[in-house]
């Protein structure tokens, strides 16, 4: 028999099934109740009870533990709640151990999403954890006061299932023991698949670009949950094989730019329907430059086929428009009045000082967004960097987007500065995998 915390112990036993189990005795007050409350309901039998070890978490915090408890525990009874109205319900059992119940998902479905939350505690306490071993059991009712727990590999442990019988598609941060053999991870906090970049090129005037697009995961920062995608582009010179940065993409032509930005959004809208529904979240943000929202030709173009898209996938649209360091304000008024029918709200990208943040004051945009700089600071540093630009944000269009993190952790520092949206750059969850394309606009 085996300690696994205090008032839970372990015994190794085998069930009906001939799945290797252990006995997980409940040393605590109301373990009757909950042992009732699973065989009432057979949702052990129904393989919609699971149980999640949050000990590497533990370990990780370290020192930090047991100012933390508390706070860890209710990080996952909020987050679980948030998703899974009653009758699904949850418990901290131990002080390793949290109860997961979930009649109303199928009962990989629900497997997978305790994985996330799992993955979304990691990420806001400690940082990533998709590369280490799920901690997940299967649980059954065994006694009055015992679990009979089974672990969960999700690359063979449904296999068998007679309810979901097909095999176990890859899965966000969900099969670190198969980490070579999927396409997908997650350190979410909602199931984000690993993304996907594709590219073709575009070109005008004898110059040549390679337009990478990539879909990147967007939170809303409050609650800290992801809520859609971000159509990114990442603009490379084909000469000299070099990515542009912002200034850059700023002194193109434009007609060479609206080919990029036209390119990127039909590239982005091709990499959103690959996901499944549910991965695909409820928004779509969907960038291009002033310069191609000013343009007749451009704008029809992409606003009918953005709208169109988002109808056929039941998404929102935000529209982004870049580019408006020195624009007159008259002038984004006036192109915002024109794509607003088409979207659900603007939003205004300038380069991240208050000056030009400021100026986005009165232009009918609803927030300003920035793109991180990039530039590795301390949290500190990085909190105060933030809270001047979301405090500008605030101030001129009343929400502040950041876009192109490099980590989750400045994500949860962004979210204490005050920022209300953001996204993380693809190239920091992933190697790019660029599959050129011929160029169509």
């Amino acid at each position: 028999m085996s300690q696994t915390s205090e008032g839970v112990t372990t015994a190794t036993v085998s069930s009906l099934t001939g799945t290797e189990r252990e006995i997980m005795v409940l040393e605590r007050d109301d373990a009757v109740e909950i042992i009732e409350r699973l065989r009432e309901t057979h949702h052990d039998q129904r393989g919609r009870a699971f149980l999640l070890n949050i000990t590497p978490l533990i370990l990780r915090m370290g020192a930090r533990w047991e100012a933390k408890r508390e706070v860890v525990f209710e990080h996952l009874k909020t987050g679980f709640e948030r998703r899974f109205p009653e009758p699904n319900w949850c418990i901290a059992v131990s002080e390793n151990t949290w109860l997961a119940v979930l009649p109303t998902e199928a009962s990989r479905k629900g497997a997978m999403s305790v994985v996330d939350m799992w993955l979304d505690l990691g990420n806001f306490f400690v940082g990533d954890l998709s590369d280490a071993d799920v901690p997940l059991y299967a649980v059954e009712a065994y006694d009055v006061d015992k679990f009979a727990i089974a672990r969960i590999r999700m690359n063979t442990f449904f296999e068998r299932d007679e309810e979901e019988a097909h095999s176990v598609r890859a899965r966000p941060g969900a099969m670190p023991e198969a980490a070579e053999k999927r396409t997908e991870a997650s350190p979410q906090m909602a199931a984000i698949q690993r993304p996907v970049i594709v590219a073709q090129s575009v070109a005008y005037a004898g110059r040549t670009v390679r337009v990478a697009s990539s879909a990147e995961p967007l939170f809303e920062m409050r609650k800290m949950v992801m809520i859609g995608h971000r159509l990114e582009a990442m603009v490379i010179e084909g000469s000299e094989n070099t990515l542009l940065d912002r200034k850059a993409l700023a002194n193109m032509d434009w007609n060479l730019r609206e080919q990029v930005d036209v390119a990127n959004i039909e590239q982005g809208i091709k990499l959103i329907r690959l996901k499944e529904p549910d991965a695909r979240k409820m928004l779509m943000v969907v960038p291009a430059a002033f310069s191609t929202f000013a343009s007749n030709r451009a704008r029809a173009r992409i606003t009918q086929e953005v709208s169109k898209a988002a109808a056929e996938m039941n998404l929102k649209v935000l529209f982004e428009v870049r580019g408006l360091d020195g624009v007159p304000p008259h002038r984004i008024l006036e192109i915002v009045s024109l794509i607003k029918p088409f979207c659900m709200t603007v939003v205004g990208s300038v380069s991240a000082d208050r000056k030009s943040i400021a100026a986005l004051h009165k232009c009918g945009l609803s927030g300003v967004c920035v793109e991180y700089d990039g530039v590795k600071r301390e949290d500190a540093a990085l909190n105060d960097y933030l809270s001047a630009l979301s405090t500008a944000a605030k101030a001129s269009a009343g929400a502040c987007m950041v876009q192109g993190f490099d980590n989750y952790r400045q994500m949860a520092v962004a979210r204490m500065a005050g920022v209300t949206h953001a996204s993380i750059k693809a190239t920091a969850m992933m190697s790019a995998k660029v599959s050129d394309q011929p160029a169509t606009a």
